[in-house]
């Protein structure tokens, strides 16, 4: 009976104890999730103007446009000193500078200077200018508000930004109105653009001007003028896979050309010459090609008593734009975050835009500006009594900036050139083809030119 009784309390405990142990077992709490390291979080905070330091250095080739750019920056950024170092392209003395420190390794600034005749060299060039669509730069996400055709000619062959402007250069017939009213018998802009809209009226009012001026008044200073309206409002670029390409437009021009020299309707000054800057303000030569930067840099200072009298007008028959300026960070640049903030503030900065435009009569490259002083009517220039942001504004949208090449001045050299002897009547229309393709190939080998 004790045996019996002993079995059976042992068989009792074992199941006390197998109970508690799945008692245990199914109440035991799940283990807590394991949480994740939090990554510290950073506040990123923008610089401040005053926040940069150091010292930048700058080229330019232009001793009246470099100097102001630096100063505007260094009054925003007060503890940044720019360096400015002037090299006029006398005899291609700036680009020479640039291209053999780009070749050499070392001396580059920090930022550098590229006017519109070369600026498509400069960008591609190896070693040259750094890629500013790349980090840290991302120019991409800020040229939104730029003319895009000046954003397109800062492009490498390769899609990629190297430059950027702060001014677009749309261009319009600047003539006097004066003479205008006198002889044509109107000086109203919209009226005058009529008259200049097409080769034949174009003819048409230099011939009517020369009668009623009993041969006084010629419609041209010359006909290097009107090659930039015609240059400038091309649909095919001079070099396009290669190969030398010649637009129609061209050609049009050479027949124009004859016809103005051969009757005696343009004054067959040449460009930049002693005689053309003189004749800005004589009574007997009508119209020049004069961009956004002409009003000043053409017209005002070679017509000083005239330069706030609004002796000028601007006509827009015919879109086209002329020259322009970008700059960029150089490759060899050891203080890169620096130099990018000067082209920042150069190209896109709005506040530095406005007052930019302001101070210097300057025609921005910034979209909000432009439709901001469009607007304004009291922004009126002295000098052609016209708000210039209403005159050339319509016309930055018309502007290609893929017709740009990095060959075209060369090709501008020998055009201009072989067409002195196609205008005296030395050769025909034909020969002058033919000798133009010649030029080309001599400078510039590489082309393909059938």
């Amino acid at each position: 009976m004790k045996k019996h009784h002993l079995k059976r309390t042992f068989a009792l405990l074992m199941c006390a104890i197998l109970m508690l142990v799945m008692f245990t077992g199914c109440s035991q709490p799940a283990e807590a999730p394991v949480e994740e390291p939090q990554e510290e979080q950073q506040e990123v905070t923008e610089k401040s103007p005053e926040d940069f330091t150091g010292t930048l250095t700058f080229w330019h080739f232009n001793n009246d446009e470099g100097p102001k750019l630096a100063e505007a920056f260094m009054a925003k950024y007060p503890n940044v000193t720019v360096e400015t170092q002037i090299t006029a392209d006398t005899d291609l003395a700036y680009q020479n500078k640039v291209t053999s420190s780009i070749r050499a390794g070392s001396g580059m600034p920090d930022v550098y200077a590229a006017e519109n005749a070369f600026v498509k060299r400069f960008v591609n060039l190896p070693g040259g200018f750094a890629d500013l669509s790349a980090a840290p730069f991302n120019a991409e996400e800020l040229v939104g508000n730029n003319i895009p055709y000046t954003v397109d000619i800062g492009r490498d062959n390769n899609g990629n930004i190297k430059a950027l402007s702060w001014q677009a250069c749309p261009g319009g017939i600047g003539y006097k109105r004066d003479l205008a009213l006198e002889y044509l018998g109107t000086d109203d802009p919209a009226e005058i653009t009529a008259m200049l809209a097409t080769p034949e009226s174009i003819i048409e009012t230099a011939r009517t001007l020369k009668e009623a001026s009993n041969g006084q008044v010629k419609l041209f200073v010359g006909t290097e003028d009107l090659y930039k309206v015609y240059v400038g409002s091309r649909s095919v670029p001079w070099v396009q896979d290669n190969k030398f390409t010649i637009d129609p437009k061209m050609m049009e021009f050479l027949d124009i050309a004859k016809i103005l020299r051969d009757e005696g309707l343009e004054g067959g000054i040449r460009q930049w010459t002693p005689t053309w800057s003189a004749a800005v303000a004589d009574d007997e030569h009508m119209a020049y090609a004069i961009p956004t930067w002409g009003i000043q840099w053409i017209v005002a200072v070679n017509d000083e008593e005239n330069a706030d009298a609004g002796r000028w007008g601007i006509a827009t028959p015919i879109p086209f734009y002329e020259g322009g300026t970008w700059v960029g960070v150089s490759e060899q640049s050891q203080n890169k975050e620096l130099a990018w903030e000067f082209v920042k503030f150069l190209a896109t900065d709005a506040d530095h835009l406005r007052d930019w435009a302001k101070a210097t009569g300057d025609f921005v490259s910034h979209l909000d500006i432009i439709d901001e002083l469009m607007s304004d009517n009291s922004f009126v220039n002295p000098t052609v009594n016209q708000n210039t942001y209403q005159v050339y504004g319509p016309m930055v949208y018309e502007i290609d900036g893929n017709l740009i090449t990095q060959y075209d001045d060369q090709i501008r050299v020998a055009f201009l050139d072989v067409l002195q002897t196609y205008l005296a009547g030395n050769i025909d229309k034909d020969q002058f083809l033919v000798n133009l393709k010649e030029q080309v190939q001599a400078d510039i080998p590489d082309l393909i030119i059938e």
